[in-house]
């Protein structure tokens, strides 16, 4: 199914203060996802947006994705402290990405002809961050959009019988480190130690394969509660974990040994929480309801994407040719529940 662009952009008037400088403009897309603020001249995005915190992140908890389109490219770390400055770090996520700076990373390290399928940041782990971050840093000429979903949406429209499902059993999921993704690389550390110290703490079972390979499970939730709004939202990735789902080229990036025979290390699955298996077919049917829901826009230099990890689900296109976005992720799940991570 073709994924729908921004058909147009409608001017519209801010709310509140006069701000002649910054335009906001809304898609004209069913899912009204992202709201689009671009400035037509000079002006000082991170005093903006510190000056319109408050309001921003309401608009943010409505939309579930706000997009900065300046003139002028602003400072990466100036937006995210403006907008909010509780950083986090990225330690035993799934995806392949590098530290570039104190607290950012390429957003994805993944061979540039795969689609990466639509998910939520570490919705598989115990804690995530409530936000995410994206600069555009060198502006793709060839696709390469970051796609995002409304989970609020995507929950409404799996079938009744799967969502029960989903909600009633949960998941658990498998990950297998030792070849291209390593246990090394993914939590920073050459500390077995550290790992199974990490792990504990987030109640990830650990178990050691061999000389220097790592199989790690976790039982987590399907559908969970927005501490915001209170809203229930669609929030896991057992379309992108499935065996089903595994093609080859994501399998090579993640592959735990040159011939990635050994079942127990096979780069990633899920199952229901209960340890059974899960039908291809109900992941089928997932799938593609999230990507019915996915919209995209066209990058440009210097853009900053804000994304509700838990209203939105976030992937990326395939491309060709240069390409690099920046993440930073902030303020941790667990943070506001008043739980120490």
């Amino acid at each position: 199914m073709p994924i729908a662009k921004f058909a147009g952009l409608e001017s519209r008037t801010p709310r509140g203060a006069a701000d002649p400088e910054l335009v906001r403009r809304t898609t004209y897309n069913e899912e009204q996802l992202p709201l689009v603020l671009e400035s037509e001249s000079d002006v000082d995005l991170p005093a903006w947006i510190a000056a319109h915190r408050e309001e921003l992140r309401a608009d943010l908890h409505r939309h579930g994705a706000l997009l900065f389109r300046s003139a002028q490219r602003p400072d990466f770390d100036a937006v995210v402290q403006a907008f909010s400055g509780e950083l986090v770090e990225y330690q035993g996520g799934a995806a392949i990405r590098s530290r570039v700076g104190q607290n950012t990373y390429t957003a994805s390290e993944y061979p540039e002809e795969l689609d990466i399928r639509l998910h939520s940041e570490f919705c598989y782990s115990n804690d995530w961050p409530m936000l995410l971050f994206f600069q555009c840093d060198i502006e793709p000429q060839d696709r390469g959009q970051t796609p995002i979903a409304d989970n609020r949406k995507i929950l409404a429209a799996i079938p009744e019988h799967i969502r029960e499902q989903f909600a009633e059993r949960g998941l658990t999921y498998t990950r297998g480190y030792g070849y291209n993704r390593t246990w090394q690389r993914s939590y920073e550390t050459e500390s077995r130690e550290e790992v199974e110290a990490v792990c504990a703490r987030e109640g990830r079972t650990v178990e050691w394969i061999g000389d220097d390979r790592l199989r790690t499970s976790e039982r987590r939730a399907a559908v969970a509660e927005h501490p915001v709004t209170g809203e229930k939202v669609w929030f896991n990735y057992a379309h992108g974990f499935h065996i089903s789902r595994m093609d080859s080229g994501i399998r090579d990036a993640l592959s735990t040994s040159p011939e990635d025979t050994d079942e127990q290390l096979w780069p990633n699955n899920v199952y229901w929480g209960d340890g059974s298996e899960i039908d291809a077919e109900t992941i089928t049917v997932v799938n593609d309801i999230v990507e019915q829901h996915a919209v995209q826009f066209d990058w440009r230099e210097g853009d900053v994407l804000v994304v509700d990890n838990m209203l939105a689900a976030h992937g990326r296109r395939p491309f060709s040719g240069p390409r690099r976005i920046l993440l930073k992720i902030a303020e941790s799940y667990l943070a506001t529940q008043g739980v120490q991570a």
